[in-house]
């Protein structure tokens, strides 16, 4: 057909359901001998996996964070067991502050001072008379306490505490 052609159109341009009926008659088709091959449908190809790998960058990045993370947790331990400990030790200090009350207030009761002088005059003691008091002069030259110094670099420092923060690891695991 050429460009600007149009098909011949033989009364209607409605869709024809029985193509192969020319004026309302059939038009009878030869049956063929053999079916047609069939076509094989091509293989599909399987997409191919990703490999996952994982950055070396990154896996040293995850282990830093994880240590770091397990260092936190473990300090905020410490500190949860330290003030525990604290608490406990406050209530023992505040029962012996007042048992030590108790205890000096019965003591302080049982001191009668008249007795303690009658006893005394009985083993045949008396009062110092101002002949025997005696002056005591500490004269001495003032002194002066050094110090130690602690002479370690700040790594010797870092290492002896990231070691002191290992060996109580292990002591808090086993």
């Amino acid at each position: 057909m050429a460009r600007n052609q149009l098909p011949e159109i033989d009364g209607s341009v409605a869709y024809q359901v029985y193509p192969n009926r020319l004026n309302g008659s059939a038009a009878v088709q030869p049956i063929p001998a053999a079916l047609p091959e069939e076509k094989p449908e091509p293989k599909k190809q399987k997409a191919p996996k990703a490999k996952l790998t994982i950055a070396p960058f990154a896996a040293v990045g995850l282990a830093v964070v994880v240590f770091l993370l397990a260092m936190v947790l473990y300090g905020y331990v410490q500190l949860y067991e330290v003030t525990n400990r604290a608490g406990e030790l406050r209530t023992e200090l505040t029962a012996a502050q007042s048992e030590t009350a108790k205890l000096r207030s019965a003591y302080e009761s049982k001191i009668n001072l008249d007795e303690i002088e009658a006893r005394a005059k009985e083993l045949g003691m008396s009062q110092p008379s101002a002949k025997q008091t005696v002056y005591v002069n500490v004269a001495g030259a003032d002194c002066a306490q050094v110090l130690q110094v602690d002479e370690r670099s700040f790594f010797e420092k870092g290492f002896d505490a990231i070691a002191g923060s290992f060996r109580g690891i292990l002591e808090y695991f086993h």
